[in-house]
Order: structure tokens, then sequence, then C-alpha cells
């Protein structure tokens, strides 16, 4: 699939669609998408007469398709539809396709599908676009010019733990690129570290993640609490997140069991697996420390206390040190 940096390209050279069917998992290309078509078609990003934001699970398609059909306002001859959560359609999935393949001349429309539903289904063909990944190149570029684009610079290894710490959520990585350009440089050139990638993140080198799951790993059982007691106590590092850091520590070491796995290339790697850095070589350096059975075993018990940490009123302190002392004794 063509990522939004395509989508941007073709809209600047002005190639616009009728219709432009997305993949995504989360808002923020999304929010883009639609600040440079209005630009582009009314003149403003900020000009949304004629612009309609729709969902699936509270519009009906017959509203959707009336939508497209009414005629454009006296002060626009084009009207932009934006119709997200179209998944719930999926009753009506063929009826939904063969609306948009005859769409009304006046009307542009962005039909915004979950990703996992696009790939279930089958539908990404090269009419779809994928707004919630980037390859690995076109991601670095993207988050340094972000970081420039608000008077930041950031070093080469910063940026390689600050994509590979962050879980593939363009939302939540905007979101720490603002935290972390708001950091107080005092006076001095405003250029981000690892150390201070790191102290915005919530933990240090000696007590991250990487080092709580080695910790796991090797059954260092004191070492692992202490690690656990700095992130969640010390550093107050929300519960949530770090069973979501964790989990995918174990994906990858799952990952790299499979047969001839390790001779991927860095590009295959991340392309495919989303394995990038320093997350990539913890993976590749360890996984022989821990057989399938074992990490297939564990990554259930994180599933299951992700559930009791979403689902119930347990401590979740407690839920976090029992997980940790059960992945110890696996």
């Amino acid at each position: 699939m063509k990522t939004f940096l395509d989508f941007q390209s073709e809209l600047k050279a002005g190639k616009i669609r009728n219709v432009y069917y997305i993949a995504s998992s989360d808002n923020y290309f999304i929010s883009k998408a639609c600040e440079l078509l209005r630009e582009k078609l009314f003149g403003s990003k900020d000009n949304r007469d004629n612009f309609f934001l729709k969902y699936a699970d509270e519009s009906s398609l017959q509203e959707i398709i009336d939508l497209s059909n009414n005629f454009a306002s006296l002060f626009s001859s084009k009207k932009i539809i934006v119709v997200k959560r179209c998944e719930k359609f999926s009753r009506k999935l063929d009826d939904l396709l063969n609306f948009l393949e005859k769409p009304e001349q006046d009307t542009l429309i962005l039909a915004v599908f979950d990703k996992d539903f696009v790939l279930e289904k089958k539908l990404a063909k090269d009419n779809f676009y994928d707004f919630s990944d980037l390859p690995e190149k076109e991601m670095t570029i993207w988050v340094k010019s972000e970081f420039e684009s608000r008077g930041i610079k950031i070093q080469a290894d910063a940026l390689e733990l600050f994509i590979s710490s962050i879980p593939v959520s363009f939302d939540l990585l905007i979101s720490e690129i603002d935290k972390l350009s708001n950091y107080d440089f005092e006076g001095s050139e405003k250029i981000i570290t690892q150390d201070l990638v790191l102290k915005s993140i919530g933990y240090d080198k000696e007590y991250s993640p990487e080092e709580l799951i080695y910790s796991i790993i090797t059954k260092n059982h004191k070492r692992a609490l202490e690690i656990l007691d700095n992130l969640i106590n010390s550093n107050s590092l929300n519960e949530i997140y770090l069973l979501s850091i964790m989990s995918n520590y174990y994906m990858d070491l799952i990952t790299f069991k499979t047969k001839g796995f390790e001779n991927n290339d860095s590009s295959s790697l991340y392309g495919k697996y989303k394995l990038w850095g320093e997350r990539a070589k913890f993976a590749k350096n360890h996984h022989k420390l821990l057989n399938l059975q074992n990490l297939e075993s564990s990554f259930g018990r994180i599933l299951d206390t992700d559930m009791k940490l979403k689902t119930t009123m347990l401590d979740s302190k407690i839920l976090m040190t029992s997980l940790v002392e059960e992945l110890i004794n696996a």
C-alpha cells in the first residue's frame, strides 16, 4: 500500500481522486489529509464549508449516499466527505464498495477503514493508502523533520532510540515529540540526546524496560523486581504502557525463533516486522535464552495481565509484580 507521504506528494502535484481508500490505526494522518484537502479545494485548511465528517457506526450507508448526491453549496463546487470506521459497514461491504466506484463528480470521499480489517478482508490493493505506517527511512526522516519544525535538533542515536522505544502510533509519536520539544533546555542549544529521550519516556539506562526483560529472561529475580519498582513507583510509568512495551519485546523474541529469520537484513526486519535499532539487536542477541514454548506461554501471561488491567479493579502494581514473578518462574 502507498503511504501518507505518497498521498501528500500526489496532492501537491495536483493529482486528486474522487475517492481515497485509507487503512489506518489512529487519527494523526487522517487529520493531516483533511487539512491538505481543504487547503487544496477550499483555499484554507480551516475552511470547513462543505466538509463533512461521518462515522459508519453512527450513520447509515444510505445517509452517506444521500449526502454525496446532494448539491454542493453556492460557495464551493466541491464537497469533502470523510467516513471513519468503514469496517462497521461490513455487512454491506459490497454495497459500499460499489457506491465508492462511481461517486458524484463534485464529491471527494475519504473512506477510512481499520487497518486490521483491511488486511483480514484482503482489501489492500493499489488504490489503498496505509496511514498507520511508514518505511524505515521515511519514518526516520519524518520524525527528524517534526523535531526540526519545532526548532529542535536530535542526535542520530537519540533518534533511533526514540523511534524504537515508542509504539508505532503517530498520535503517540506526535505527543512524545511535543513533550520533548517543550523541555526546558535552559538557554543552551536545543539538542535532544539519548539521556533526554530516556528521561522523557520515564526511565534511565539502568532501569529501562529492556533491562527489566533481560533480568526476567536471565532469571535475576531481585534485579527484575528492583527495576519494576523503579519504573512504576519512582518514575510513575503507566502499567498498561509498560505492559505494551514488554509484549513488544516478547513478540520480537518469538519472531526470531522463525527458522532463517536472523538472515533478514535491517530493511526487511523493519519493513515486514517493525523490528529496528536496539530492539532488533536485543531480540537477535537473546532469543536463544528461552525456547519457543516458554516464550509463547509468557506472552499468554502478558495478554492475561493486560486484560485484567483493563477490565478489573485489581491493584495494577500487584498485577505487574505477580506477572514479573510468573515470567521469571516460567
